[in-house]
């Protein structure tokens, strides 16, 4: 099963039960923007530490790291996303993101910093611009305004297709 999948069957599940709740983000600060996910994809967030480099990885595999001896795959999330400018030299933090479930996949991410956690209600978040370029806005979520903040929330079930272009791709 694909990341990609794993992940639309954790929202898909998540969106079965209609509930006027807010829903929990864990935000964080990447590359200048502030980007959120849902809490409940979030399975721990983690001090920075040794990454592995693993032989013949594509560009955006950084490497594993080990939790507990468990082996983690580490993705480049700014590389994912096409954003540049990313300062975890030394002070970032790895959130470790949990897709599908029986048993659920583990990937992290590093982040410059993490923010905290925000309930943010479903009416207050709106829906990505219409920038008419070829830009593809299906990685958000949409985008909400919290403490002042832009705060961009991500679809982690488009986020982590293999088909999304690279930094390097000229198709």
């Amino acid at each position: 099963m694909t990341a990609a999948s794993l992940a639309e069957e954790a929202w898909s599940q998540e969106d079965s039960g209609t509930t006027d709740d807010p829903r929990t983000y864990v935000t964080f600060v990447l590359a200048g923007q502030t980007l959120a996910v849902d809490v409940s994809m979030v399975r721990e967030i983690l001090d920075m530490q040794a990454i592995t480099r693993l032989p013949n990885a594509p560009g955006d595999l950084l490497g594993m790291i080990d939790i507990r001896g468990e082996n983690v795959a580490l993705v480049d999330l700014p590389g994912r996303l096409g954003l540049h400018g990313s300062q975890t030299e030394g002070g970032g933090r790895i959130i470790v993101l949990e897709f599908g479930a029986n048993p659920a996949t583990p990937i992290g991410v590093i982040a410059d910093r993490v923010l905290g956690v925000a309930e943010i209600p479903d009416d207050e978040i709106g829906a990505a611009p219409n920038a008419m370029t070829s830009w593809d806005s299906s990685v958000l979520r949409g985008v909400a305004r919290v403490g002042g903040l832009l705060v961009q929330i991500l679809a982690l079930e488009t986020v982590f297709q293999t088909n999304l272009p690279g930094a390097f791709d000229f198709e």
